[in-house]
C-alpha cells in the first residue's frame, strides 16, 4: 500500500463512546466528544483509571461497539467490509477465549484469515508471515504446545503474534503487558516502537504504566472523569496531563 509520509490512519470526529445497560435503554455516554487522530509511525499510550472507558474506546474504534454519536474514519472512510476492516485494524485483548484444541502456531495462523480464508487457503507467503510473528514475539520454542498449557504471560505474547501475522495498519492493544514481568514488558514496548517505525503502523496501547507511556510512546492520551486529552509524551507531565496519577 503506497501511503504518503505519516498519513492519518484513524480519525475520530466528535466521538462519544458508551454502552447500553439493556436492549431497551438509550446508550450511556462515558466520554464527552473526542477528536483524535492516529498517524502511521507512532505509538500512542492510552491511560486512565479502571472504568474510565479505555476498553470501550478501543472497542468502538475497531467497530465492535457502535458510538453513541460521532464517527470513526479509517483512512478517511467510514464504510468498510468486514474483510477490509480485518486487514486494516485489529484489537488485541488479553485473557480472551482460549481454544483448548489448538496449538500456538495454529492460533497465530488465524491472523491470516482475512487474506486466506478459514480452511486451508494459506500459501507460503502466509506461512512466512506466521513464522516471522512467532520469531518477533520469541515464541517459536513452544509453537507446538496447546494454548491451555501456557502461562498468562506466554498467552499474551501469542495473542500479539496473531495480530502481527495479520499485517494490519492500525494495532489497538488493551493492557498487553498485564501478565508480563518487567523485562518482558520492556521488550514488548520496544517491539511496538519497532513495528510502528519500520512498518508505518499506528499503534494505540492501553496501559496502567505511566513509566512506559512516557519512555516508549510518542503521545499520551488520558481519559479522566469523562474527558479525553492527548499530548506529546515529552510534554504530558508539564501540561498537567498526568496530575491524576500523583493524587
Amino acid at each position: 500500500m503506497n501511503l504518503p509520509l505519516n498519513p492519518t490512519l484513524l480519525q475520530c470526529e466528535n466521538l462519544v463512546i458508551g454502552y447500553k445497560q439493556d436492549k431497551r435503554s438509550d446508550a450511556v455516554g462515558l466520554v464527552t466528544p473526542v477528536d483524535f487522530e492516529l498517524k502511521a509511525g507512532e505509538v500512542v499510550a492510552l491511560l486512565g483509571e479502571n472504568g474510565s472507558g479505555k476498553s470501550t474506546f478501543l472497542k468502538t474504534l475497531c467497530g465492535l461497539l457502535q458510538p453513541v454519536s460521532g464517527s470513526v474514519l479509517l483512512q478517511g472512510k467510514s464504510q468498510w467490509t468486514a474483510r477490509e476492516r480485518a486487514k486494516f485494524i485489529t484489537l488485541v485483548r488479553m485473557g480472551g477465549v482460549v481454544c483448548d484444541r489448538m496449538n500456538v502456531r495454529e492460533f497465530v495462523g488465524l491472523g491470516r484469515m482475512p487474506y486466506a480464508g478459514l480452511f486451508d487457503g494459506r500459501n507460503q507467503e502466509d506461512e512466512n508471515f506466521v513464522s516471522e510473528a512467532l520469531a518477533l514475539l520469541e515464541i517459536e520454542k513452544f509453537k507446538d504446545r496447546w494454548l491451555t498449557e501456557l502461562s498468562d504471560g506466554e498467552r499474551s505474547r501469542v495473542y500479539l503474534a496473531q495480530a502481527v501475522a495479520q499485517q494490519v495498519n492500525v494495532l489497538l492493544l488493551d493492557e498487553p503487558n498485564a501478565f508480563m514481568d518487567i523485562p518482558r514488558s520492556r521488550k514488548l514496548f520496544t517491539l511496538l516502537q519497532k513495528l510502528a517505525k519500520e512498518r508505518d503502523m499506528g499503534i494505540l496501547v492501553s496501559t496502567h504504566s505511566v513509566e512506559y507511556a512516557e519512555k516508549y510512546c510518542d503521545r499520551i492520551m488520558v481519559i479522566e472523569k469523562g474527558f479525553a486529552r492527548c499530548e506529546r509524551a515529552s510534554d504530558a507531565r508539564a501540561r498537567g496531563l498526568l496530575d491524576w496519577t500523583e493524587g
